[in-house]
């Protein structure tokens, strides 16, 4: 009878055990937003991509021009046509989308207001707001 009711009681602390558990418990990579990106990787939507892409390995690494925010960087992901320029600044914010043009200088990317610009010039990359540049990067070094 008491191994019964040892029994009993054992199952019962065990159910009782797993109820105190959350109810859905988050699994690793089941984080995916609405176009299937896999934020806990890594992963964001680009438009311009029109994929998943990570931003370190797909984008253009942009240092913020100020030396107190060196650390910081933007990113920019180009269309396979070139076309269009989408731009991941480090605030929390939507993504600008930037239309190509050409100047004297080399491409231009811009919105219609014409707050941001991305030039592509012969020594790098620069994005300025309001012509003011806040993010660059030089060019790789060439290949030998």
């Amino acid at each position: 009878m008491k191994k019964h009711l040892f029994a009993v009681l054992g199952a019962v602390s065990l159910g009782l055990g797993c109820a105190t558990e959350p109810a859905q418990q988050q699994l690793l990579g089941a984080d995916r937003d609405s176009h299937g990106c896999i934020a806990s990787a890594g992963y964001v939507w680009s438009g311009a991509a029109q994929a998943c892409v990570r931003l370190w390995e797909s984008g253009i690494a942009l240092r913020a021009c100020a030396p107190e925010a060196s650390d910081v960087a933007a990113y920019v992901v180009l269309s396979a046509d070139g076309t269009e320029a989408e731009v991941f600044l480090p605030v929390k914010t939507a993504p600008l989308v930037l239309a190509r043009s050409f100047t004297p200088e080399g491409p231009c990317w811009a919105q219609p207001d014409g707050k941001w610009r991305l030039l592509r010039l012969p020594e790098g990359w620069r994005l300025l707001e309001r012509g003011t540049p806040v993010y660059q990067a030089p060019n790789p070094p060439a290949a030998h």
